[in-house]
Order: structure tokens, then C-alpha cells, then sequence
């Protein structure tokens, strides 16, 4: 049976968040039977999602991205010029790659594009994940023509767009088909010890590496630890079979994730609907004053993490958080976060961009 070519661009990055389940999508898209898929990814020059597109071997372009601010900062002054070369980049990559649709996950490299898209007629589809949506998102959303959302309370903020759907986190076939023997032979892991892995993101997260320096003696009582400290940082100065330091893992996150019994981590969806998808136990340390607080907040209400508070920081150690991390036992808490939502939202929104696309061919 002859496949149906079709041209799907993304946009995002600035960092791994909005760019791991572009790429879930992605890979989604590319097994279905009935067309055949060109991909092109716009982004940052800089940012991380260059290595992951290419990575995943995914043509990529960079276009110039500046950030619109709330608050007075120098670069406003220069931001607005590279915002405005981004939309003149995206009419141009539009009218040479000729896209059937554009699928966003916030970023401000993504304003601009979105904005061409609306001028030449694009179908535009918004993925919010956060539970508030971003400033790129809530730019964008004059442009487009759907939207898929991780919350349902985040539905009637984007009221002007008609096509509206929930869906499960989207992430890559490496959560999907994990197996956590594979992470016991490539990091050396005692299959009868519980694992803690601590990670703040691909760009690690200070206050995260301080937690281990402050409590890495007393994990190592009862737990084995991986310690993702992001790249440029370096983990405790400690030789212990049961410490693992690494800036980042490359290959294999999703069998760490389905190895680990406990992961502490920053409050980002893309991490928390990994995982969910998993079923795994979370302790969650949100950065102050973003969004991800209330990302924190809204599964803290369905008792589906565990939440940090100041007293984990203290100095001697809290012997609360003592008894947690010695009598832990895993398994019910991460079982609430999978049930949060009824499974992986690959499918789901595969199912929406083709509709989308489908409706415009038709049109």
C-alpha cells in the first residue's frame, strides 16, 4: 500500500522540558502505517535540543530566539529584533519545507514561528503541559488551531481555540519500553538495594546537588544512590560502591527511572509525566517561584508526589525526614501518580495532529 508523505515541523527548546515529548511525538508518528513522515525541527542555537533533534536524527535549524519579558531587563532593548529575524526565519523554513502542520511545547523560540504560521495559513497545535500556561503558550494561542493539555483545569484558558483535548504525558519509547536490568548492567546496581536517583534536569539544579551533599551519609545507610548532577557540575567527592555520579545520562534515563525506587526531582512535566507513565515514587522539589510550583501543587491534591519543605534543608538533619528516607517503602504513592492519568498520551495526540491535518486537506 503506497504511504501518504507528509511534512510535520516542530518547534521548541531552550531546554530538554518542551523538546522530549516533541520527540516522544515524533517517534509516534513515524510507526504509523498508512504515511510517511518528514520532520524538520526549528530551535535555539545554543540550547540543548539541538544535540536531542540530532540525536534522534531529526533535521534541525536554528533560528534566532529572544525572550519577551515581564520585567525590566537590558536585553529588551536587543530581545524584540531577534523575535522579529525568528518570524522572517519561520516564513522562510515554512515556504521551503511547506509543512502540513506545526506542533509547539512552549519556548519563545516557538512565538515567532507560530506567528508566521498564522500569516501563510499553517495549522498550529499547542502542547501544554504545565498546569499555567507560559507566556510563549498564551502568545501563540491567537495562531492556533488546537491544543492538548496534561490538565483538564487548564482547558478554559485557551477558550478561543475549538479543537481542545486532555492527554496522558507524552514521552519517548525509551520510558515506554524500559527495562531495569539494563540500568543494574550498565551502572553496576545491587538488584536486592533500593535505588534514590536525584535529578535536577539536563542542566542539573544547585540546590538539588546541595540536598545530596547535606544527606548522601545517611542515604547510603539503606539506599544506593544515582546522583545526575548536570552538565558542568561535579557530584560529592566520595568513593562508595553505592554512589553513582554522573552530569547526565546520555542513554538508557528510562531504565534509571524504572531501576529507581525514590527519584527526587525539580517539578517539571516532563520528568513528573515520565514518572507517572512508570509508576514511580516522587519527591518533589520545585524552583521557587515558576510554574512549577503549581504543577507541585495540583498533584500534591491528588496525593500523587511527596513534597519537600524547608526542614529537609536543615542543619543537623531533620530526624523526620530521617524516619522517611530509613522506613520508606515504594510503590503506593507512585502508584497514585500513574493514575493521575489513564496511560501515555502518544497516541491521543498522534490521533490530533492527523486530524488536524486531515481537516486542512480537506478545507
Amino acid at each position: 500500500m503506497d504511504q501518504q508523505k507528509l511534512r510535520l515541523m516542530f518547534t521548541g527548546g531552550g531546554s530538554g522540558g518542551p523538546t522530549t515529548p516533541l520527540l516522544g511525538l515524533a517517534e509516534t508518528l513515524k510507526d504509523h502505517e498508512e504515511y510517511s513522515m518528514e520532520f524538520l525541527f526549528l530551535g535555539t542555537s545554543r540550547g540543548p535540543e539541538r544535540r536531542m533533534v540530532e540525536e534522534f536524527g531529526m533535521p534541525y535549524q536554528a533560528i534566532p530566539a529572544g525572550k519577551l519579558r515581564r520585567y525590566w531587563d537590558w536585553k529588551n532593548l536587543s530581545d524584540p529584533f531577534l523575535v522579529l529575524a525568528g518570524f522572517f526565519y519561520g516564513i522562510f523554513y515554512l515556504l521551503k519545507f511547506r509543512p502540513q502542520i506545526i506542533i509547539s511545547a512552549g519556548s519563545f523560540a516557538s512565538v515567532p514561528v507560530a506567528w508566521a504560521s498564522m500569516i501563510l495559513r499553517v495549522p498550529h497545535l499547542i502542547l501544554q503541559m504545565d498546569v499555567r500556561p507560559g507566556l510563549a503558550n498564551r502568545l501563540m494561542k491567537p495562531c492556533s488551531n488546537a491544543a492538548a493539555f496534561y490538565f483538564e483545569s487548564t482547558l478554559n484558558t485557551f477558550s478561543g481555540i475549538q479543537k481542545r483535548e486532555v492527554v496522558g504525558p507524552v514521552v519517548r519509547s525509551n520510558i515506554l519500553n524500559s527495562d531495569p536490568k539494563r540500568a543494574e548492567a550498565e551502572w553496576g546496581l545491587d538488584p536486592e538495594k533500593p535505588l534514590l536517583t536525584v535529578t535536577g534536569g539536563g542542566q542539573g539544579a544547585g540546590q538539588l546537588n546541595r540536598l545530596v551533599e547535606l544527606w548522601l551519609p545517611v542515604w547510603l545507610q539503606n539506599w544506593q544512590v544515582v546522583h545526575l548532577t548536570g552538565k558542568g557540575h561535579t557530584g560529592e567527592n566520595k568513593v562508595h560502591p553505592d554512589y553513582h555520579s554522573l552530569e547526565f545520562v546520555e542513554h538508557g534515563m528510562g531504565d534509571l527511572l524504572a531501576r529507581s525506587d525514590l527519584v527526587i526531582t525539580r517539578a517539571g512535566m516532563g520528568i513528573l509525566g515520565e514518572l507517572s507513565v512508570l509508576a514511580k515514587d516522587a519527591l518533589v522539589i520545585p524552583m521557587a517561584g515558576t510554574h512549577q510550583e503549581i504543577n507541585m501543587d495540583a498533584l500534591v491534591k491528588k496525593d500523587s508526589v511527596f513534597q519537600a519543605d524547608p526542614d529537609l534543608f536543615k542543619e543537623p538533619i531533620d530526624e523526620n525526614w530521617k524516619q522517611f528516607f530509613n522506613n520508606f517503602k515504594p510503590g503506593p504513592m507512585g502508584e497514585k501518580l500513574h493514575q493521575v492519568w489513564s496511560g501515555p498520551g502518544n497516541q491521543a495526540l498522534s490521533a490530533m495532529v492527523l486530524s488536524c491535518i486531515d481537516k486542512n486537506l480537506r478545507n
